[in-house]
Formats: structure tokens, C-alpha cells, sequence
């Protein structure tokens, strides 16, 4: 049993030095394959025999040996079937041996193209006792050359009368008529170099294109991480001042010019709306005044909607002698009291240049 226990192993080494080859199955789809098998048996506890009008048991564990043959068949890539016959012969206790048969039937499955499994009818007989057994095996094959290849296995059979035992075999397979079953793996395709592309800024603003966000930069401008244009927020104001002769809301000649600069700038600016606010200086009743510095608003306002700015971004206010410019106590202060002034002021987004 030791030498067959080591042929076992010598076998199971030598599927695992045989180098990996590319297996089909279905190239023995069709064909007939045969060989023969020895293995290990493992009898169960309960199993006798009877020898020479005397009951024995067996010894247990692996402790029987068995030799046959296998033939086989495979229908499609994965499913095919073997029939089998095997010699054994058990150690008893005592230390008697007794021999017997079994033969069975397996239908087959290869889960890949070198693990399979199988399941199927035995019928074992060691001694005197005759035996029906379900059995499931699974094993490992390897081809070593076209037609050849070898294989180990292992098992485990259970009987009617409640007998479990196992196996563990290993065998050689002849393939008929069989196609080349294995081609050597391709060697690995080295890949080849693709040449390596210096980086690119086509838009010359520092940022390489394959990170470049905005491609077509403008000359001249910074920009950020992403190569787009960086803004800051400027504030544009405008500043309307007029003044008025006394007791007049008429607007003087010569200022006429900045009304038309405060037109173009609301121009410019179409979002903005503008509040013309109307004043006077302390001289004349109080009433008059709030009255007369409406007027003068009213007249400015007019004048920017005849420089074509829609009436409804105008609107006038007048305040009176209630909000000096400067205080009311010399001719020439109260002149400048005499006015209409607005400011307007926007925030827009400026690009900053290198």
C-alpha cells in the first residue's frame, strides 16, 4: 500500500510539472478515450465479510487497493459518460486480506477544461458482500501529449444499507482519433511603445491642453488652474451734476454735455435705472422751493429721455432747501445749492491682464 501511495503522489507531482497548455474540451467531443486506473479504497467501519464461516472486519481507513480500467465517451464540450471495472483487495482484521469487484457507470461534467466531476451506479463486492452504491467523484485532468493525458481523483460512495466509502485513484487516459488536444500558450505580446507625445499648450497660456478647460485663451490675459481667463469685480461710478440760475429750472447752456455723457453711460449700462434728485438753496418759502426743485428734476429727466434713454429707467425727486451741498451762508454757496445731481454705479466682472 506505501508504494502504491507513493506512485499516487509521483503521479499528482507530475500533472503539477507538466506546463500549462490551452485545452479544448471540444475537441473530444466525439471520441472514445480508455485507460487504466489504480487507487486507494476506504472501507466503511460496518462493512463485513465472512471468510471460512467466520465474520471480519475490515481494518478501516484506506485500507484496501484497487487496480482497473475506464473507458469513456464525451457527447458535448461538457457533458460525456465512463464505464469502469476495479480489482480490490481489502486488509482485513486478523491480518487476512480478501479481494472483490466493482464496476459502475458514470455520467461526467467538466466544470473547466481540466476539473471535472461525476456521478453514478456501483457496484462494489469485497468478500462475501455484494454491494449497490450512489458515488460522486470529482477530479483533475492534465494532458501530457496529443492523446494522452493524466488524471487524479477522488470520490466517496454511499449504499442503501447506510455504507459510506471513498477513494482516491489516479489514472492515465488514451484518446482515439483525437484531434491535438492542447496547443502551447501563446507567448505574451509585448506591447508595443507608443511614442511618447511632448505636451501641448496650444494656446500658449501655460496650461498644458490635456488639463485645459478653455483652449482658446486670448493672448495677454491671466489665467487660472483650469487655462480659463481670471475676472476681478470693477466698480464703474457716474456722477450727473447741473445747476440752475435763480428761481430757474431751466438747465443753463453749456451743460447740456453732461447730460448727453449720462445718457451714453445708461446706454451702456442698459441694467441700471437712474433717480434724478432736484435741490435749491434756503432763499424764498419753503414750499416754493420743494416745488421749484421738482421742476428742476423733471427738467433733466426730460432731457436724458430726449438723448434716448426710455422714460421708465427715469425717475426725479425733488427735496427742497433740505439737503444743502454746502451751507447756505454766501452767494457763491447758495449757488451751488442750486442744483440737480444723481449717481449711478455698476459692478462688472474686468478680465485681468498679465
Amino acid at each position: 500500500m506505501k508504494q502504491l501511495t507513493a506512485l499516487s503522489v509521483a503521479v499528482l507531482a507530475a500533472c503539477s510539472a507538466v506546463p500549462a497548455m490551452a485545452q479544448d474540451n471540444a475537441s473530444e467531443v466525439g471520441q472514445v478515450f480508455v485507460g487504466p486506473r489504480i487507487g486507494l479504497f476506504g472501507t466503511d467501519s460496518d462493512r463485513l465479510t465472512l471468510k471460512d464461516g467466520q465474520i471480519y472486519k475490515f481494518e478501516g481507513g484506506f485500507d484496501s487497493v484497487y487496480g482497473g480500467i475506464e473507458a469513456g465517451f464525451l457527447f458535448t464540450p461538457k457533458w460525456g459518460y465512463r464505464i469502469y471495472y476495479d480489482y480490490l483487495r481489502g486488509s482485513m482484521e486478523g491480518g487476512d486480506t480478501a479481494s472483490g469487484d466493482a464496476f459502475g457507470v458514470d455520467v461526467l461534467y467538466n466544470f473547466t477544461e481540466n476539473f471535472y466531476g461525476g456521478l453514478g451506479i456501483s457496484s462494489t463486492e469485497l468478500g462475501s458482500q455484494t454491494n449497490r452504491f450512489l458515488r460522486v467523484t470529482g477530479g483533475y485532468k492534465q494532458y501530457v501529449t496529443n492523446n494522452m493525458a493524466l488524471t487524479i481523483e477522488g470520490g466517496l460512495q454511499q449504499s442503501d444499507e447506510d455504507l459510506t466509502e471513498f477513494l482516491l485513484q489516479t489514472g492515465v487516459r488514451w484518446y482515439f482519433d483525437t484531434p491535438a488536444k492542447y496547443t502551447p500558450a501563446p507567448a505574451p505580446v509585448e506591447p508595443q511603445q507608443q511614442p511618447v507625445q511632448p505636451p501641448v499648450d496650444s494656446d500658449g497660456d501655460g496650461v498644458l491642453d490635456s488639463n485645459d478647460k478653455c483652449p482658446d485663451t486670448q493672448a495677454g490675459y491671466k489665467v487660472d488652474a483650469d487655462g480659463c481667463v481670471m475676472f476681478r469685480d470693477e466698480t464703474i461710478t457716474k456722477t450727473l451734476m447741473v445747476t440752475f440760475g435763480f428761481d430757474s429750472a431751466q438747465i443753463p447752456a453749456g451743460q447740456d454735455s453732461d447730460i448727453r455723457s449720462t445718457a451714453n453711460f445708461l446706454k451702456d449700462y442698459p441694467q441700471l435705472n437712474v433717480v434724478i434728485e432736484g435741490h435749491t438753496d434756503d432763499l424764498g418759502p419753503e414750499s416754493y422751493n420743494l416745488k421749484l426743485s421738482q421742476e428742476r428734476a423733471k427738467a433733466v429727466g426730460d432731457s436724458l429721455v430726449d438723448f434716448g434713454i426710455d422714460k421708465s429707467r427715469v425717475s426725479t425727486v425733488g427735496y427742497g432747501e433740505t439737503q444743502p451741498l454746502v451751507p447756505n451762508t454766501t452767494k457763491a454757496n447758495r449757488a451751488e445749492n442750486r442744483r440737480v445731481e444723481a449717481k449711478m454705479s455698476v459692478t462688472k466682472k474686468t478680465a485681468i491682464k498679465d
